[in-house]
């Protein structure tokens, strides 16, 4: 009987078992770990931002892939299949395939949030998870979207802009004590009626968290002015109003809009030698002054107009 060649001996099969296993250890195992590493997730450049504002949130325990990877093993194991074909396309020189990301899905948020441990109100406002997850395709992070990666002065705090979508002539309640039942005293001071408008030009998201519709909390008072607005000399008359109470002035106009008349200067000349420019026509000069100071100037000098 002959002996057996070998490459069918016993322990030529076991080597070749274990280098097999070992190829696709490299192959497929070695990345996965590699893609649960920050370190992968952040040597993306588009995602450097995202790592430095991660790292100052809540989340900044929690893996990226926890959040950024849908639950369920298929979900896993096609995204890991693809980053594992990313990491080879690197060593060898070849196109990777383009990912663009994703939200984190319900599913993410509520492994470590069950809505059995949500209340159905706090801080003052009502509002049940358990009715809202899901409704109309919303994802938690449709109103949780700065709490793990909050821009620069950026609250983390939810806001109020995808309350609309339902709760604004959509067949959902839009009374404000529907969702806060007990509205929180003194959220604005005496005098915020007046000094609203310069806030809100620094920041009008703070006003929409709350006053969430712009055209029925805001346009209805700014779109009707004073009514001594009309009355056709407001241009040369509101000096007076203005000096009485400067900031009912500010909640429309900026200084800038005012500094357009108010910051002009002539020279020192200007009396002698505005005749010349007034005589191409007297619209430039009725944008500030009436025509009545033009006439009284020059009837009192005895100057023909």
């Amino acid at each position: 009987m002959k002996p057996r060649v070998w490459y069918r001996k016993r322990w030529f099969s076991i080597l070749v078992i274990v280098l097999t296993f070992a190829v696709v250890g490299a192959v497929i195992v070695v990345p996965v770990g590699a893609t649960d590493s920050l370190s992968y997730c952040a040597s993306c450049k588009v995602t450097k931002r995202a790592e430095k504002t991660w790292k100052h949130s809540a989340h900044k325990d929690v893996s990226c892939t926890s959040c950024h990877i849908r639950g369920g093993l298929a979900s896993q194991v096609k995204w890991r299949l693809q980053e594992a074909k990313n990491i080879w396309a690197s060593y060898l020189g070849v196109d990777r395939v383009t990912d663009k990301g994703q939200l984190p899905d319900n599913q993410n948020c509520l492994k470590c949030h069950p809505l059995s441990k949500i209340p159905d109100e706090q801080s003052g406002v009502r509002m049940s998870h358990k009715l809202h997850v899901g409704l109309r395709g919303l994802t938690c992070a449709d109103c949780h979207d700065s709490v793990s990666h909050t821009k620069t002065g950026q609250s983390a705090d939810v806001t109020m802009q995808t309350c609309p979508m339902c709760h604004n002539q959509q067949g959902a309640p839009d009374r404000c004590d529907f969702c806060h039942p007990a509205p929180p005293q003194n959220a604005h001071r005496p005098d915020y009626l007046k000094e609203h408008g310069r806030e809100a030009r620094l920041n009008v998201e703070a006003c929409l968290r709350c006053h969430h519709d712009k055209e029925r909390f805001c346009d209805a008072c700014h779109a009707t002015p004073p009514a001594d607005h009309f009355g056709g000399t407001w241009r040369y008359t509101h000096g007076r109003s203005a000096v009485k109470d400067p900031t009912s002035c500010d909640a429309c106009h900026s200084q800038a809009y005012c500094a357009q008349c108010h910051a002009v200067t002539h020279p020192t000349d200007w009396e002698t030698a505005h005749g010349t420019i007034a005589a191409q026509g007297p619209s430039a000069c009725l944008v500030c002054h009436p025509q009545a100071m033009c006439d009284a100037c020059h009837e009192k000098r005895g100057v023909s107009p």
